[in-house]
């Protein structure tokens, strides 16, 4: 009976509570989370610049609902596509979904190939491009 009692109301690290749980780092709530830098809630974010809500989104020109969004030429659907979570191993992506407006970028295999980004994810308009949708990655 008291193994069972501290089994629910263990508090280590391992737990709901602690490391890789809704509060704590690694979680929903703080680093690598929705409330933190490259998260949902913040710099790159949903909710910030560069994120799904703001700049690069769903309500703002060269975002994921107006112009260069998905079903649209240079939009989610192609250029920064679900396919650019690869870039992560090649060039450091925190995983904010909004590759195409990170510097590092220099062109992979799932974006237009933008070499001098703006900010913005309707590259196909951007004065840096190097490749054109349909070459995606592919250097003029």
């Amino acid at each position: 009976m008291n193994r069972l009692a501290i089994a629910e109301t263990d508090s280590s690290p391992t737990s709901l509570a602690t490391v890789g749980s809704t509060a704590v780092e690694g979680s929903i709530a703080t680093v690598g989370s929705a409330a933190v830098a490259g998260a949902i809630g913040t710099v790159g974010s949903a909710a910030v610049a560069g994120s799904v809500a703001t700049v690069n989104s769903a309500g703002v020109a060269g975002s994921i609902g107006v112009g260069g969004s998905a079903g649209v030429a240079g939009g989610f659907a192609v250029v920064g596509s679900a396919f650019t979570v690869l870039c992560a191993a090649l060039i450091g992506c925190v995983a904010c979904l909004a590759c195409v407006a990170c510097s590092k970028c220099r062109g992979c295999v799932a974006c237009a190939g933008c070499t001098d980004c703006v900010g913005c994810i309707g590259c196909v308009n951007c004065s840096g491009l190097r490749g054109a949708v349909g070459r995606r990655g592919v250097h003029a």
